[in-house]
């Protein structure tokens, strides 16, 4: 008896699905609830203000409030802060600020107000980024833990010594 052969089609899409299944899971997700009517999309790159920074020195107004949450591999702040500045130029923003930053082990979230110049001035400062990870030093070395010291049982005095 002889057994049929899988056809080229059949194989060509399972290996097609086990090859997206393996390339990784992760996806972020953008929100925004909007303070007025977006905008035509800006031609430069739009600038991200962490909260802790100093505003931009020009003068600008609300358009909305932009969220981005990282799911998987996607969970980390170099996605999510992507998203953000995605949704924001599609909103015809000109910077994103006030932008927190949280990141947990398989979800990241920011979010922060998406701005609009009011008049033409220099760009923000230029982007620091953080140091190559490969690069960063090794962990310290840790003590060993001490050993464990055998204690008489009250029932046995002498024994353990």
């Amino acid at each position: 008896m002889s057994r049929a052969r899988p056809s080229a089609l059949v194989v060509a899409a399972a290996t097609a699905l086990l090859a997206g299944l393996l390339a990784g899971c992760g996806h972020t997700e953008t929100h925004v609830a909007m303070l007025r009517a977006p905008e035509p999309r800006t031609a430069h790159n739009v600038e991200l203000y962490i909260a802790d920074q100093a505003a931009p020195a020009r003068p600008f107004y609300d358009i909305g409030i932009v969220q981005a949450i990282g799911f998987g591999n996607d969970a980390n702040p170099e996605d999510v802060t992507r998203a953000l500045t995605d949704k924001a130029a599609t909103l015809g923003c000109d910077a994103v600020v006030r932008v927190f930053i949280d990141t947990g082990y398989s979800r990241a979230h920011a979010a922060g107000v998406c701005v609009k110049y009011l008049a033409d001035g220099p760009p923000g400062p230029a982007a620091v980024l953080p140091p190559n990870p490969s690069r960063n030093p090794s962990p310290p070395l840790m003590r060993p833990a001490p050993s464990p010291r055998i204690e008489p049982l009250p029932s046995s005095p002498r024994q353990g010594r």
